[in-house]
């Protein structure tokens, strides 16, 4: 019977600690112009809030 409520206890509070709100995901190593490119499509065309890195895309303008 202690083992089951240790066990409880345990992944109570292991699900306790999770990380709130989304998590950013990192640039591929490669292609990541193209990556970029497509996320800020599918953003544009689901109505999503936009990366930052998506402003290029929207008035053509390119950051150095």
């Amino acid at each position: 019977m202690s083992r089951l409520v240790f066990v409880l206890a345990a992944l109570t509070a292991v699900s306790a600690c999770g990380i709130k709100g989304d998590l950013d995901r990192p640039d591929p190593l490669w292609n990541s112009e193209d990556a970029i490119r497509r996320d800020c499509e599918r953003q544009i065309e689901n109505n999503e809030d936009l990366d930052p890195r998506c402003q290029q895309y929207q008035t053509g303008a390119r950051t150095p």
